[in-house]
């Protein structure tokens, strides 16, 4: 009896916990990020590959994040998720508290790269308090704002990290729910990889039955998102209607995080397929696959 208890009790906690009200957008605009600079809960993340871009100027108070600590590559599998214990630490070391609010920001065109931490940070117990400067650092300098070359100093925390597995899942998911009318696939790469012309793969095409949006599509020349009843008609043109559950996936799990960011900013139930077309390309026929290419 006490084992199902606390079992219920872990339910519900958990439950409070991921769905819970957003305390802060999940696209913020740099006027947003600049009157909430000197919030002390909020946490301001550069998403890079290297450090190189952050020593040459960064919005003031930022951190460096480089986006491997939070998105793995293996033998078999790129872009996956790390082991909590892991996270753990990177995030402590960021001083990050269970009352922080973090905004993620990129150089660039690396717009991807920025959701895709979104999406760990979602993973890892963090989805209602996370968010991507929309515009990233060129948009904040073009607009006006300041720039720093400091490092911060900033102590250490103590996290206890609760992960919520639903904002992924996996092949087997997918192929369960194909024809479901309630489910969309959703392939996030450009059309050329949907219609079986990307080449270097084993099998060319897209999963069967998924629609395409491609992750291009989220965004405007200066790498912002499009306005919102753009963006909502992308997703009705690919038959996407409200109450659907979207799952996005692409070549390994980047460009699907844009689509995914923006149609859970639109109110869809949405989660990524976290081993994406170079998972299931690999699995065999009964994983199908079609190519327009070839008909």
């Amino acid at each position: 009896m006490k084992t199902l208890l606390f079992l219920l009790l872990s339910f519900v906690l958990c439950s409070v916990v991921f769905t819970q009200e957003r305390s802060i957008p999940i696209f913020v605009s740099t006027q947003w990020l600049a009157d909430n600079l000197k919030d002390p809960d909020l946490v301001v993340l550069q998403v890079s590959f290297n450090r190189r871009e952050y020593q040459a100027g960064h919005i003031p108070g930022a951190q460096f994040l480089w986006f491997n600590w939070l998105a793995e590559s293996t033998p078999e599998l790129s872009t996956e998720m790390p082991a909590v214990e892991k996270v753990d630490t990177v995030l402590e070391n960021f001083g990050i508290t269970n009352r922080s609010k973090i905004v993620l920001y990129f150089s660039g065109q690396n717009v991807t790269t920025t959701t895709r931490m979104l999406l760990a940070f979602s993973y890892f117990g963090f989805g209602n308090t996370v968010s991507v400067l929309d515009g990233g650092y060129d948009v904040w300098k073009r607009d006006g704002h300041p720039v720093s070359m400091e490092t911060p100093t900033v102590k250490r925390t103590s996290l206890t990290l609760r992960t919520n597995p639903a904002v992924i899942t996996d092949a087997d998911w997918v192929k369960g729910n194909l024809t479901v009318p309630s489910v969309a696939i959703v392939d996030a790469r450009t059309k050329n990889f949907y219609d079986g012309n990307g080449g270097g793969i084993l099998r060319q095409g897209h999963i069967s039955g998924s629609r395409n949006i491609p992750y291009t599509a989220m965004l405007d020349s200066t790498a912002r998102l499009k306005d919102l009843a753009t963006l909502k008609k992308v997703f009705e043109d690919a038959g996407i209607t409200p109450g659907t559950k979207v799952v996005t996936y692409c070549h390994v799990g980047q460009q699907a995080t844009l689509v995914y960011a923006v149609a859970k900013m639109l109110g869809y139930d949405a989660a990524v397929y976290d081993g994406c077309f170079e998972d299931w390309n690999v699995r065999g026929e009964e994983y199908p696959v079609e190519n327009p290419s070839k008909k």
